[in-house]
């Protein structure tokens, strides 16, 4: 395998469809003017670059942590990191230069794409890139402090809503802001389910997920209460600040959603189920988003 592809891989690219996601319901929600293609395709390629540069110092840094070395009951691909540094395809610092240029390029893109629409959109970057490289790094390591590492995955992909939605109108989108978070909940309940495999490993290793921290009961009401405030804020979007009609299509989904709390809930040792957990968990996120921007669209 070609070390371009390697590359490639080790930003774990499968993962980066939820920010794809994220950019196409910012696109398409309600608004007077929409940007040109170039500049979406930019504001595309940014969003992607931070993701890809975010998982890439998660591995460099859970590499130092150890927790990666040490994790027997990782479920591939889906947690445990890329495993590109444990199986010696790449060197530790060949990532971390790989995540640093990955930053270095998503910013200069958010500078041009500033000096062609608006300067208001630069805090809303300067928190992105803040909260790619502190969410792994030392010495804020969100990722190690509970449930800062959930609100920290929140916002990040609030911001992928919220940034491509006020792209669109040259200003800050603040309608946007409420629909933005109920993304960005979805979003962090993926990395909640997924935290449940590498839970001892994460205990050994001092990383302190939130998961680490409570019992699988905690954790399921945790999950159960993030999905409610996503719909909750959903449901304000719709009813005050016009978001169509046609994206409580979403609603359906809450099957879904019900099932894969009770699972996070459940005291589940064998791999199999945990990783059908894990998957229903991801579809109905996935989903969620797809409904979501088809709603807008509809609407």
């Amino acid at each position: 395998m070609s070390t371009k592809l390697n590359l490639l891989l080790a930003t774990r690219p499968s993962f980066l469809t939820i920010t794809l996601l994220g950019c196409l319901i910012g696109l398409a929600l309600p608004s007077a003017t929409k940007e040109t293609f170039g500049i979406n395709f930019l504001a595309l390629s940014l969003a992607l670059f931070a993701h890809a540069a975010a998982n890439l110092l998660n591995d460099y840094f859970d590499h130092l942590n150890g927790s990666d070395q040490i994790n027997e009951d990782r479920i591939t691909p889906f947690t445990g990191g890329s495993r590109f540094i444990q199986d010696r395809k790449f060197k530790p610092r060949e990532i971390l230069l790989l995540s640093i240029t990955l930053i270095l390029l998503s910013t200069a893109l958010g500078f041009y794409i500033c000096s062609q629409t608006t300067w208001h959109l630069i805090p809303l970057g300067m928190v992105g890139v803040f909260i790619v490289w502190a969410y792994s790094a030392p010495p804020f390591e969100f990722m190690s402090k509970g449930v800062l590492g959930e609100l920290a995955i929140s916002i990040a992909w609030s911001l992928v809503v919220i940034g491509f939605a006020s792209i669109q109108i040259n200003a800050i989108a603040y309608e946007a802001i409420p629909i933005g978070i109920a993304f960005g909940l979805i979003v962090s309940n993926i990395l909640l389910v997924n935290q449940i495999p590498d839970i001892r490993a994460d205990q050994n290793s001092h990383k302190l997920t939130l998961a680490t921290q409570t019992t699988r009961n905690e954790l399921g009401r945790w999950y159960m209460t993030v999905m409610t405030g996503s719909y909750a804020l959903q449901i304000i979007s719709v009813h005050y600040l016009g978001l169509p009609k046609a994206t409580l299509i979403t609603l359906l989904l809450l099957p879904l959603f019900l099932y894969s709390g009770k699972g996070v809930s459940l005291e589940i040792s064998k791999k199999e189920k945990i990783k059908s957990l894990i998957v229903c968990n991801l579809a109905a996120a996935h989903l969620y988003a797809m409904l979501l921007f088809f709603g807008l669209l509809w609407g």
